[in-house]
């Protein structure tokens, strides 16, 4: 035997460690399941509670001067600088103060939403009211609030009837509900959260992204993770919006300053240049100077012929005037339109013009439709209306025409009186000339640089450009649901798979033969499944269930050990109470009893005896008696009921020192006597571990069984079987695996000796035919191996 199953469990090690890998979970697989299914659920109830999240983003580009070869002109003159760098700019688009604008010009500080049975939806524009926060306490921002806005004059606040467009003291601190124009969903019970500005803008600027769209690019995406696909592209068109207008605000203070200074200046010097000019005219007017130096005649030669010529013009204009006056006064107003030569103001030149287009405007609808039409009695009005206009035009022009020819005419008077005079005090003069030419000189240059800064300051632009408004996705991008279910899928396949694992690796009992040949080099004789009925003799109560055929394979078995000895006396025993010795020394009793071999089974466990118990036979008379020398060989020997060939010597009595009665030397003489009547004698005694009595027992017996449980004993007693081997405690001591799980037998769980098949219940009959399908399925083990 040991040859040939030491070359089968060879070529089996690699298939055996895989499979008993696998199977510590496939015997699991209802928790499996029942965690995979609660797991799913959790995650569709996850995904119901979770607000969609929506990607926005919006493309902007920075103007990068340094490489604009075509610059304004003003700003090479230096009054203007505005060197860009991404980095920078990416900074100032998260900074708090934009944002903060951004929340207070969309009013985003409070949050609407309405609350369904496990969902949330999010409003925006369409809530149909504002609740604005007047003043706020402790509680303002600590909850959420409900409003319904009942009708135009009164809304539910929290439950409490509040007037509207008016402030009003509630738990929420002062507010004032402010109704909109439309309905929106104000009639529904509306959750409300309110919020600070700074609280909202970091909350946005924590879901804001700004990438580079590529490297040394001026290109710049804003990313924007929003609950609301509107809300968010608002948001991004308004922070650009006010990055413009902050990034021009900015450029415009050094202008604006340079403006101001400028403006100063120009008044301080514009007085100094009013001073200069006027000692100087004073200075000529006193002394009668028309001109000094050089060019001194040429100039005030030049000044009368100017004088001259204004009055020259002056009498043309006034001329011109009264011949249009004349045209005017014209009743039939069919002569030509006078000369407009000389006149000079653009108002009544337009007046003119509009006379004559109305006049052909009238001559023309008079062909059409004659003089009793309301359109030509309507263009007669208008031309009317033009005549006095311009009637009044002229005289207002005519009363000014008069006051200069008369300031000319006296200008020229006082030319002919200078002319008389001589020319003196010329050092005088051009001091005083020398002044006022340099303030002058300043206050030309002070303001041709105000024109110019007032033309940097109307042509100011932003350095950055929109390339593309706000778009979104149409999807929303969180929950992603088929990852969530995935996750929540695994989730639920790796807690029971972790817990198994842990359960696994600090498990202590032993489970498989690996448990059991880590420690000890001991010979596994056999595999007994576990038993889930109540028959003590399953191999006659059951002959084809797998537990019988078990039973069959280890009486075969019994030929390898002491082959020599005709009448074999058997020790069974344990580590601990529990393991199943009992079960398996009366099942294999019977089994070796069916082959008309003679079974004498003796129960040697005197302190916890089993066997008369499951056997229900009288247990007045037992061992204890016949070694105290109560009762003789013939009374303690008694014959199973229903068993031919097969009997039982009890334990008897309980005594109080059942090791001491094993010592006085009856026992031997009883294996003796037994040995001529019997074929088998089994010796059930007490578990080693507990106590002596299997040690002393062992010198009688021929082979020592045994017996180790699965999943009960603990893998350090197997230690004891290794130094009971080293000892030689015992002899022929072998080891059969007590109450293995079935399922592990059909799915090779570790075993090799021919006498699982690896059918599975289906192969013995008495094991399936009276389990059906879900006994099968959710039954405990119901082990009853003891």
């Amino acid at each position: 035997m040991s040859q040939g199953n030491e070359l089968f469990d060879a070529g089996k090690k690699s298939d055996v460690n895989v499979r008993e890998f696998l199977f510590k979970y496939i015997k699991n697989w209802k928790w499996f399941a029942a965690c995979i299914l609660i797991s799913v659920c959790v995650g569709y109830i996850y995904i119901k509670i979770q607000i969609p999240q929506y990607r926005v983003e919006i493309n902007i580009l920075i103007k990068d001067d340094k490489n604009n070869s075509d610059k304004d002109v003003l700003q090479q003159l230096n009054i203007q600088s505005s060197g860009k760098t991404v980095d920078n700019e990416i900074q100032t688009l998260k900074s708090n103060t934009l944002m903060e604008r951004v929340v207070t010009s969309l009013n985003l500080q409070n949050s609407y939403y309405i609350q369904n049975h496990i969902s949330k939806k999010v409003l925006y524009k369409n809530v149909g009211f504002d609740v604005q926060l007047l003043t706020e306490n402790a509680y303002s921002y600590t909850k959420s609030w409900t409003v319904r806005l009942l009708n135009n004059s009164v809304a539910e606040f929290n439950g409490k009837r509040v007037p509207v467009n008016t402030p009003v003291q509630t738990d929420a601190g002062l507010i004032k509900i402010v109704p909109a124009n439309f309905i929106g969903y104000s009639r529904s019970l509306i959750n409300v959260n309110l919020n600070s500005v700074d609280n909202v803008a970091q909350n946005y600027l924590n879901n804001l992204k700004i990438d580079a769209a590529a490297k040394d690019a001026t290109v710049l995406i804003l990313t924007l993770i929003d609950e609301d696909l509107d809300r968010g592209k608002d948001v991004l068109n308004q922070l650009v919006d006010v990055y413009n207008k902050a990034a021009i605000d900015d450029k415009n203070t050094k202008t604006l300053n340079q403006l101001n200074f400028l403006n100063g200046r120009l008044d301080k010097i514009a007085q100094e240049l009013g001073s200069a000019e006027g000692k100087v005219q004073e200075f000529k007017s006193v002394n009668g100077i028309v001109d000094l130096g050089a060019n001194g005649s040429n100039g005030f030669f030049t000044n009368l012929q100017t004088n001259q010529t204004k009055l020259n013009e002056i009498n043309i204009e006034l001329g011109s005037l009264n011949n249009v006056e004349t045209y005017l006064k014209n009743e039939n107003g069919q002569s030509k339109m006078p000369s407009t030569l000389g006149l000079n103001d653009p108002t009544l030149l337009g007046l003119i013009n509009n006379l004559g287009t109305a006049q052909l405007k009238k001559v023309s609808m008079q062909r059409l439709y004659g003089d009793s039409n309301p359109l030509v009695i309507t263009v007669n009005d208008q031309i009317t209306s033009l005549k006095q206009t311009i009637f009044q035009t002229i005289q207002n022009i005519r009363s000014g025409l008069a006051i200069t020819q008369a300031e000319l005419k006296n200008q020229s008077n006082q030319f002919q009186s200078v002319l008389k005079q001589q020319p003196g005090k010329d050092r005088v003069l051009q001091d005083m000339m020398r002044n006022q030419t340099v303030t002058n000189n300043l206050f030309t240059f002070l303001l041709q640089k105000k024109e110019e800064t007032q033309l940097v300051l109307a042509s100011t632009v932003s350095d950055s450009r929109t390339i593309d408004k706000a778009k979104g996705s149409t999807t929303p991008i969180k929950p992603v649901k088929a990852t969530l279910y995935l996750t929540f899928l695994l989730l639920g396949f790796f807690l029971p798979f972790s817990i198994i694992t842990i359960q696994e690796t600090l498990n202590v009992k032993v489970r498989n033969h690996g448990d059991i040949e880590k420690i000890t080099d001991t010979t596994i004789l056999a595999d007994i499944s576990e038993s889930d009925g109540s028959e003590p003799l399953v191999v006659t109560a059951k002959p084809r269930s797998m537990i019988a055929e078990q039973v069959r394979a280890l009486r075969s078995n019994l030929q390898y050990i002491c082959p020599e000895e005709q009448h074999k006396v058997l020790l069974f025993t344990s580590g601990i109470s529990g393991e199943g010795k009992s079960f398996v020394s009366l099942n294999l009793g019977a089994s070796l009893a069916t082959t008309n071999k003679k079974v004498v089974i003796l129960e040697l466990d005197m302190r916890k005896p089993k066997l008369n118990v499951v056997l229900a036979i009288d247990n007045e008379i037992g061992m204890s008696n016949y070694l105290i020398g109560q009762n003789s060989y013939d009374e303690i020997v008694k014959e199973i009921p229903g068993q031919p060939n097969y009997y039982i010597i009890t334990s008897g009595p309980k005594p109080p020192n059942p090791a001491e009665l094993l010592l006085n030397g009856r026992i031997e003489l009883l294996i003796t006597q037994l040995k001529k009547d019997f074929d088998y004698i089994l010796l059930d005694a007490p578990p080693v571990g507990v106590v002596t009595d299997a040690q002393i027992l062992a010198k009688l017996a021929h082979a020592t069984l045994y017996i180790v449980r699965y999943n009960y004993t603990i893998k350090n007693q197997i230690q004891l079987i290794e130094s009971y081997k080293e000892r030689e405690l015992f002899n022929s001591l072998n080891i059969i695996f007590n109450g293995v799980d079935t399922r592990a037998m059909a799915y090779g769980y570790g075993y090799g000796y021919g006498y699982g098949y690896g059918y599975g219940y289906g192969y013995y009959e008495e094991d399936s035919s009276k389990r059906g399908f879900f006994s099968k399925l959710f039954s405990g083990k119901g082990n009853k191996n003891t």
